[in-house]
């Protein structure tokens, strides 16, 4: 049974989305502050759903700080809608957006789905037995789940770092965005607006010059191709 964590501070959220997740074969970890969630993340946690609006240490502040400790999941839950708000949690590491009021079986279909990815990236990188991905000024740390630019950490949430690792398999290959879609996503919850909006975010992360890509290049029509000259330690 996999292990999550929902992190609200209105109690009766915290005890329906356990009832829904409990009945769906997951184990919950309540946490009604963004201090307890940090206080009780350890490693056996594969997702975290985490209310933006809290007191003292909201969402956004406890979405970073647990980005600096781990790269599992992070599905953001918000009252907020607009477009700034939830590029605003993106851009912070989320890997997901669900807007109140929600509804708890597509909660609970987003949460499998990304601890899928996140657990079949991990066991079958065709590089997971490679420790240090490296191109030009990029660093990936396949273990650590860590990317670095220029030495400098990039916060990646774990759909991006999964996405790059996609594109890093299928160097110099074109990829349609279904395929990427079946690849990364493999859920019939996302669309292939999906990709584009990750893509997007992706390369304002890794890219010198976002509106003239050097590494992930469109093809009109068709889809992405990914460029770079790769190497690989152990």
């Amino acid at each position: 049974m996999d292990k999550i964590m929902v992190v609200d501070d209105e109690k009766k959220i915290v005890h329906m989305i356990s009832q829904f997740m409990k009945i769906n074969n997951l184990e919950v970890v309540p946490a009604y502050s963004g201090k307890e969630a940090i206080e009780k993340l350890n490693s056996d946690i594969k997702l975290v759903i985490l209310d933006i609006s809290m007191e003292n240490l909201d969402g956004m502040e406890t979405c970073k700080i647990i980005r600096k400790k781990t790269n599992i999941p992070i599905i953001f839950l918000s009252a907020k809608s607009s477009q700034y708000d939830k590029v605003l949690g993106f851009g912070i590491g989320a890997d997901d957006y669900i807007t109140k009021p929600f509804d708890p079986i597509e909660l609970v279909a987003r949460v499998k789905a990304h601890i899928r990815r996140y657990k079949e990236y991990n066991n079958s990188n065709p590089n997971a037995n490679k420790n240090i991905i490296k191109f030009d000024n990029i660093e990936i740390h396949i273990n650590a789940h860590k990317v670095l630019k220029n030495g400098k950490e990039i916060n990646l949430s774990t759909t991006e770092f999964n996405l790059l690792l996609f594109f890093i398999n299928n160097v110099h290959t074109v990829l349609t965005r279904k395929q990427i879609l079946n690849n990364v996503w493999k859920s019939e919850l996302y669309d292939e607006n999906t990709v584009n909006t990750y893509v997007k975010r992706l390369r304002h992360k890794i890219e010198d010059n976002k509106s003239n890509p050097k590494y992930i290049k469109s093809i009109r029509g068709i889809g992405y191709i990914f460029e770079a000259k790769i190497n690989t330690n152990s």
